[in-house]
């Protein structure tokens, strides 16, 4: 994801400096550069778009796995079924709550120090890094909000270079929510993993007890 959102951001930032060329008076080769701008951020998006589809489609699965996981740990009470880990990505205007909730509550249900069965898992802290991770995440939708204008469409210069720019920052986010999601990922599975042995522990402990 972040060699793909770096040949977007170079594409984006090549046309506009096209752009800015133009508006300075240096116009040698300006058409052939123009073509060629445009050209190249229509394979960076192409490249961008494909690379970024894979990305979710694997951070889904992953994430239904991990609310399956916490049924596991014996976390009851949630206020999503693991479905909803899939489910809640394609509700417009949902998607943008509903899924960080789920995260939350992942991170809530992993807690170490929560005894299996325990109900007031609901009521652990939640992470600063799935809130910075989601953050991210929404500034990165602006590549799709900007219009993305080439130089051969009808806006003004000062639109074109607004809408890349844009789009240029969204790019940017992308890249920044792509580490961020890979600290949440494995940070979440060694977080559910340290549950799964906490639970383990105190389980073979009872054991102990009772055999003693």
């Amino acid at each position: 994801m972040l060699a793909a959102a770096a040949v977007l951001a170079v594409a984006l930032a090549n046309r506009i400096s096209v752009v800015q060329d133009f508006r300075a008076g240096r116009f040698g080769n300006i058409l052939e550069r123009a073509n060629d701008a445009d050209d190249f951020v229509e394979g960076a998006g192409a490249f961008y778009g494909l690379t970024q589809l894979l990305i979710v489609v694997l951070f889904i699965i992953w994430m239904f796995r991990a609310a399956k996981n916490n049924e596991a740990l014996d976390r009851q009470g949630a206020r999503f079924t693991p479905g909803w880990s899939i489910g809640s990505w394609f509700i417009p205007f949902a998607n943008l709550v509903i899924p960080v909730m789920i995260m939350q509550d992942l991170w809530r249900g992993a807690a170490p120090d929560t005894p299996r069965g325990d109900p007031r898992w609901r009521s652990a802290k939640g992470s600063w890094l799935v809130a910075l991770w989601w953050a991210a995440w929404l500034v990165s939708l602006l590549r799709y909000g900007a219009s993305n204008a080439g130089l051969h469409d009808n806006g003004s210069l000062d639109d074109i270079e607004r809408s890349n720019t844009v789009a240029l920052v969204g790019v940017f986010a992308t890249a920044v929510a792509a580490v961020l999601a890979a600290f949440v990922v494995w940070s979440l599975s060694r977080r559910q993993l340290d549950a799964l042995r906490a639970q383990r522990m105190a389980y073979e402990g009872v054991d102990s007890v009772e055999a003693g």
